[in-house]
């Protein structure tokens, strides 16, 4: 298997079973990009230059950022809504997140409700907790609901 290179620091290798998030347009687009694992909840990202705060690590932004959008591709995928915006983002930051990291973004499924799921979401650097997260999203409409 062939692995994808972060354009923003070539010679990192995204680790296997991970693949491109592909969003249509938007902002997401200008913060990633970002990596879905094919088989686990978990979204990913390379901490490049473009990610960094004045002071060299990750910026909360972009951290924050990536626990929205993982919790959200989580819910999108494996619960299989066609939207699901966010309602409620929580974030708790525990540690730095440097330079050229692979930060992972670990998303529990909490409560499945009707209109409403609520996640969490361990940001990790290897083993290594840096950031937790907790969101509530709206859903709409689920795959084969109809609308109304």
């Amino acid at each position: 298997m062939m692995h994808a290179v972060q354009p923003a620091d070539a010679g990192n290798e995204i680790p296997e079973g991970f693949e491109l998030l592909v969003s249509p347009a938007g902002f997401i687009k200008t913060c990633g990009p970002f990596y879905i694992h094919a088989d686990k909840p978990i979204v990913a990202a390379r901490v490049g230059r473009e990610h960094l705060n004045q002071i060299g690590i990750a910026h909360g932004g972009f951290l924050a950022t990536l626990a929205d959008v993982a919790q959200g591709a989580v819910v999108r995928r494996d619960l299989h809504t066609s939207a699901a915006p966010t309602v409620h983002l929580g974030i708790d930051y525990i540690g730095a997140v440097q330079p050229g990291d692979w930060v992972e973004a670990h998303v529990r499924v909490l409560k499945d409700g009707r209109k409403l799921i609520n996640t969490d979401c361990d940001m990790r650097v290897g083993d290594r907790v840096v950031m937790h997260s907790s969101g509530a999203f709206f859903v709409k409409v689920r795959a084969g609901q109809a609308v109304g």
